[in-house]
């Protein structure tokens, strides 16, 4: 009689979870279209749910603003692609980028992005991730002496060009000081690292035809407002002739061009930024300086996270995903926004 009655209650659910789906069917007794796509959004998002969380080690050379905006990009992707970033700051020390580099190896991360703190230094740890199996990619910070970023053992390059944005300051510089040209004072930032070197590159070889623009000292302050304003006062005081600044970051055009303004010449002579910042904006709105350039530091970012998801999902990258500064001066400042 048990048996009876447990065979009974089986029957009976079965015909009900049977009247239940019958229910959700059309006369037909298949699934509405609404119905389906429901259906496949819920497992869609059920296997996103259930996918391997990535891991990527993200290494930093440095604080700087710009990485402020760089991470918000990174950050927003990574929730985006189910990766988790594991961050690590240089604190501009190649040695300590080695270190780092080795640590993530160990770890077992599934991916490396790097921004070098040295262009050259960083070499053996893409050799030590290649043989460890681990993909790495640079951005922001190229790595090498190929002028588009591209290097051998890397999933991808994800930055500008470093020679095209020095020559698009050239390119400013030229249209400021017209046929008469000038002598240009050029403020750079840390030594050894591929922006420093390349955006040097890009200027000089732009200005070589034209044999009334020169160069008449480099100095530089390593990124920073205060050096590059130590470094101009000095020049004044020295007496030395100059009519442009090229600084190749907003912090170090402002602190030139601060320079100027106390002591008397900033209407004789320009000032050329880089970047794009809050502070590079405001400065050229208040004539501190009087141009500057943009590109996204969030959309490099962004991009560098997305181009580690692609590669980790198998799919075929580029070698170099290049992204380009534009000029910005006073004519069309009120149009951008600075993200750091």
């Amino acid at each position: 009689m048990k048996k009876l009655t447990r065979f009974t209650s089986l029957a009976l659910a079965l015909i009900m979870a049977c009247s239940v789906t019958a229910c959700s069917k059309d006369g037909s007794g298949t699934q509405s279209k609404a119905e389906e796509q429901s259906a496949a959004s819920s497992a869609d998002t059920s296997a996103k749910a259930e996918g391997k969380q990535k891991r990527v080690a993200v290494l930093l050379p440095g604080s700087t603003g710009y990485f402020v905006a760089t991470k918000a990009g990174m950050d927003k992707a990574a929730k985006e692609n189910n990766i988790k970033l594991e961050y690590s700051d240089a604190q501009w020390d190649a040695t300590k980028q080695l270190s780092q580099v080795e640590d993530a190896i160990t770890k077992g991360v599934d991916l490396i992005a790097v921004c070098a703190a040295d262009a050259d230094a960083i070499k053996p740890a893409i050799k030590s991730a290649n043989d460890a199996g681990i993909p790495i990619l640079a951005f922001t910070n190229a790595i090498g002496d190929d002028p588009s970023g591209k290097y051998e053992g890397l999933v991808s390059y994800v930055g500008q060009s470093e020679v095209a944005t020095g020559a698009l300051c050239a390119k400013i510089a030229k249209d400021m000081l017209g046929s008469k040209g000038g002598n240009i004072v050029l403020i750079e930032g840390r030594p050894g690292t591929y922006p420093q070197r390349y955006r040097r590159k890009g200027f000089t070889d732009a200005i070589k035809d034209t044999p009334n623009m020169k160069v008449v000292y480099t100095q530089t302050s390593n990124w920073e407002k205060e050096q590059a304003l130590k470094i101009t006062e000095d020049l004044i005081q020295k007496g030395t002739k100059f009519d442009l600044v090229f600084a190749q970051d907003d912090n170090s055009a402002i602190g030139a061009g601060k320079a100027l303004k106390e002591a008397g010449l900033k209407d004789k002579v320009k000032v050329i930024g880089l970047g794009g910042s809050i502070d590079g904006l405001h400065a050229l709105k208040d004539g501190v300086i009087d141009a500057t350039t943009f590109m996204s530091a969030e959309e490099e970012g962004k991009l560098a996270i997305e181009t580690a998801s692609k590669s980790l999902n198998g799919e075929k990258v580029e070698p170099v995903t290049e992204l380009k500064q534009v000029e910005v001066n006073g004519q069309n400042v009120d149009t951008f926004k600075g993200e750091w």
